[in-house]
């Protein structure tokens, strides 16, 4: 099952900057209290309403029904163009039925909105991304019929993207995002095209148009039921700023005999994924730089393995990381 998923103008003169801190600091507070209220919005309010997709000049579109209350949170995601899926949610159980392959995917995850990207983003720690981020108050603007808050989030260094919200001012939903290039032009944007924000969700509402009577059901096992692994051969020197490693886990490659390892790398807002892959005879290297829309992979042959770094970061980022991995049992490369 896929998944579904934000320029700060520096003062020139030391003068203007060290009288006018006081107003600066505000700025940056009112800023942040505009995220951590979109951040509680994104746990408690019911919606439902058109969500829109714009990458690489492909549009899609999906219905979202959001429930959160007392019992727990729940969503529901219908795809409204391409291929036919359904995705059913209840807090950390994912239910996906697609009815082309007459298949079901279910699965357990944490809830930050592995599915429906506004609500992935709405979710994050910003208090803690201020470490790696800067977060600007701009202008407002109407989404979807509604005053909405315009934010930037400005990475501090060349390493991962930025992004633009569109915050609602009345309930602090996230209505709209634009993930920003290192050059500040858009990427990708998904936003709400109409958006109901009700006291109520009917059960109605949460329920999948199909059964999944007399289709094939699996269950797929998610990376967080495994004990993360503390013994590797592997370690990376030096991390990109910002970045800690969050998850190391063995898995088992389709073909392969010998487990292979996967790590998950993040800075709270940006994830990049590294496999590490023991290479076949007969299996073919993958060697530079291949990008796939906002998402970057580098490949490089390390002790005979197979070293994949992929990411929605810039390319120099899974380039200097590739360059970073090192074999430390036995001889290195």
């Amino acid at each position: 099952m896929s998944s579904f998923f934000f320029p700060r103008l520096f003062l020139p003169t030391f003068i203007f900057v060290t009288c006018f801190n006081s107003v600066v600091q505000a700025a940056d507070q009112a800023t942040l209290d505009v995220l951590l209220r979109m951040q509680t919005a994104s746990q408690n309010i019911n919606y439902h309403g058109t969500l829109v997709f714009l990458q690489n000049g492909q549009v899609q579109s999906m219905r979202v029904v959001h429930k959160a209350d007392k019992t727990g949170r729940f969503e529901r995601l219908i795809n409204l163009s391409g291929v036919a899926r359904e995705v059913v949610r209840k807090d950390d159980l994912v239910i996906c039925y697609m009815p082309d392959s007459k298949e079901v995917m279910v699965s357990r995850q944490k809830f930050k909105g592995n599915v429906n990207v506004l609500t992935q983003l709405a979710g994050n720690d910003f208090t803690e991304l201020q470490k790696n981020y800067e977060f600007t108050l701009e202008s407002m603007e109407r989404i979807a019929g509604r005053e909405a808050q315009r934010v930037l989030i400005q990475p501090k260094d060349n390493l991962r993207y930025g992004y633009r919200l569109w915050v609602d001012d009345e309930k602090s939903i996230l209505l709209k995002s634009d993930l920003l290039s290192e050059q500040g032009e858009s990427l990708e944007q998904a936003m709400f095209a109409d958006i109901a924000i009700v006291d109520h969700i009917p059960e109605s509402l949460l329920q999948p148009t199909s059964t999944g009577d007399g289709f094939t059901w699996y269950e797929r096992e998610f990376d967080n039921s495994k004990p993360m692994i503390l013994d590797s051969d592997w370690k990376i020197e030096p991390l990109p700023r910002g970045f800690t490693v969050s998850s190391r886990f063995r898995h088992q490659m389709l073909g392969s005999s010998v487990p292979s390892e996967h790590w998950v790398l993040s800075d709270g807002l940006a994830n990049i994924s590294i496999y590490f892959e023991k290479l076949t005879d007969d299996q073919e290297a993958f060697e530079g730089i291949s990008p796939m829309g906002v998402v970057n992979a580098f490949g490089r042959i390390n002790a005979e393995h197979q070293i994949t770094i992929i990411g929605e970061v810039p390319a120099n980022t899974v380039e200097q990381l590739a360059h970073s991995v090192i074999f430390v049992s036995g001889v290195e490369e």
